[in-house]
């Protein structure tokens, strides 16, 4: 059998790539006029919240207050309008090693085609270099009253994204096409998950108590859109046969692109038990959906071995995103110095799994039994359930592990228009080594921030704050599971060894009146 034409690989191979980079890029750009990209997780998680660098807290006097602490919107005074411009600097590196490429369906005695005849294919280093970005909006008021406050922001507080770098040693290989799309391709070539959210808050302020307290509440648009490659028995063989002469293309790619809108809430409280001294605060922020279980709507594309035809499906995609509890407070021990400290705790243990249903199928379910040993016995896990698991065509298992942070900082006003501030802080990581993968990875970090407030005019008020995230490198030693699940939840082997770095930049504009 000859080897597959390589304009015809390479065309197939390349055509989803192309359709969902456009569709990332074009379905980002909103009528504002602002183009978003997915920034990167910068907390815990998939979390992207650091509008208003260090003054984004849960006792912030600025308009971040409604996402990070409703009733905080109430320690303003007079009407803002808030603009903060986010940047990040993205710096990634996944190593994969020769022991995570597939070897199941190796015929006895013969080589392994993606050692021996495609090396670098399917194992070594693959990379990216991404300038991401978002804006945080937001409008507060007190109605020229000091009882009731009100607010309203667009955010983008949870996202993900990547597009990585091409591997050049396969940039025109007639017989591995696919390899050119890099190491990590199996899992992400390009895509983003993201949750955007439209948020209207109100606060009172409650005197004689010293008190605040305000509520939100959001209408989330969450979207995911990626492709990666794929094959129908899941492994990560880039072809079919036993040599050269025989072989032919197995290497696929799928295209998963689903969106849909959820509710929300927010509460929070603030207390000033000394006047202009001490503050302190505390917030929830509610799961998308409130008790969780999202479910978007879209599309899947599949294109499998060497046919040149695309086999599109409606799906729908089931996930949960995690609530927030913050705490918080500030305390100036003299007129020019301001001490702070915050934390979050983000229950992101509901992220159990993402699963692709048919959306055709009735009663459709993704209930896999053995959830609870999955990590310790994967051989006995993800297989097909029967009724449980009806009409599931991809189940990604992510278990999660809740995770926090906290930061400290100060800040001091070396003249009355001016505050110059540090901080320092850390975030754990909310994923585990066993079900890390190059399209959602975590580390445990420490940030390190500086910047400047500058009260320019009595109405404008102009701040800058540069963010150095440090990332511990993550070896996985292999104990990724994705290979060890039964169909249809096995994938290739993620294991391998990650490395980050991020440069995050905070500009953001306060116009008061």
């Amino acid at each position: 059998m000859t080897a597959p034409s390589p304009r015809l690989s390479q065309r197939k191979l390349s055509s989803l790539s192309s359709l969902s980079t456009a569709a990332l890029v074009g379905g980002a750009c909103l009528g504002l006029g602002l183009c978003l990209w997915s920034s990167p997780a910068q907390a815990s998680g998939i979390s992207t919240a650091r509008f208003g660098g260090e003054h984004g807290h849960p006792t912030t006097e600025n308009a971040t207050a409604i996402y990070y602490n409703p009733g905080a919107i109430a320690l303003s005074k007079g009407t803002h309008v808030y603009v903060d411009g986010m940047m990040a600097l993205r710096w990634v590196s996944y190593d994969r090693p020769a022991s995570a490429v597939d070897t199941q369906n190796k015929v006895e005695g013969a080589p392994n085609v993606s050692l021996d005849y495609a090396p670098g294919a399917n194992d070594g280093k693959a990379s990216l270099f991404n300038v991401a970005g978002a804006p945080y909006l937001g409008v507060t008021s007190d109605f020229g009253t000091d009882l009731v406050y009100a607010g309203a922001s667009f955010s983008v507080p949870f996202g993900g994204g990547a597009s990585w770098n091409k591997n050049e040693r396969y940039a025109n290989s007639e017989l591995y096409p696919g390899a050119y799309d890099g190491q990590q391709r199996w899992f992400a070539i390009d895509g983003n998950l993201r949750s955007m959210y439209f948020t209207g808050a109100i606060a009172f302020k409650i005197k004689p108590a010293k008190l605040t307290i305000g509520f939100s509440g959001s209408a989330i648009y969450s979207s995911l859109d990626t492709v990666r490659a794929r094959n129908a028995d899941s492994s990560d063989n880039l072809v079919s046969g036993t040599s050269e002469e025989n072989f032919t293309l197995k290497e696929g790619r799928s295209w998963l692109k689903a969106s849909g809108w959820q509710g929300g809430f927010g509460v929070g409280l603030t207390a000033e038990p000394i006047d202009d001294v001490l503050w302190i605060g505390a917030s929830y922020t509610s799961q998308p959906n409130v008790s969780g279980g999202m479910t978007l709507k879209g599309t899947l594309t599949n294109i499998f071995g060497a046919s040149p035809a695309a086999d599109t499906t409606e799906i729908e995609l089931t996930q949960s995103m995690p609530d927030i509890v913050r705490f918080g407070f500030r305390v100036r021990p003299i007129p020019k110095l301001e001490l702070r400290m915050f934390g979050d705790y983000t229950r992101w243990s509901v992220l159990d799994k993402q699963c692709v249903l048919i959306a055709d199928v009735d009663d459709r379910k993704c209930e896999f039994a053995n959830a609870d040993t999955a990590l310790e016995d994967p051989s006995s896990f993800g297989g097909d359930g029967g009724e449980d698991t009806l009409g599931v065509t991809q189940h990604l298992p992510r278990f999660w592990k809740d995770a926090g942070g906290v930061r400290v900082g100060v800040g001091y006003w070396f003249v009355p228009e001016l505050e110059t501030y540090l901080g320092v802080g850390y975030d754990s990581s909310a994923i585990p080594p066993e079900t890390v993968d190059p399209v959602l990875f975590d580390m445990d970090k420490v940030s390190v921030s500086i910047g400047a407030l500058w009260q320019a005019h009595r109405h404008v008020a102009m701040g800058a704050t540069i963010t150095q995230l440090i990332y511990f490198p993550l070896d996985t030693k292999g104990r990724s599971v994705f290979d060890d699940f039964q169909s249809p939840t096995r994938q290739p082997s993620a294991d391998g060894v990650y490395k980050q770095a991020m440069t995050v930049g905070n500009l953001y504009l306060d116009l008061s009146f």
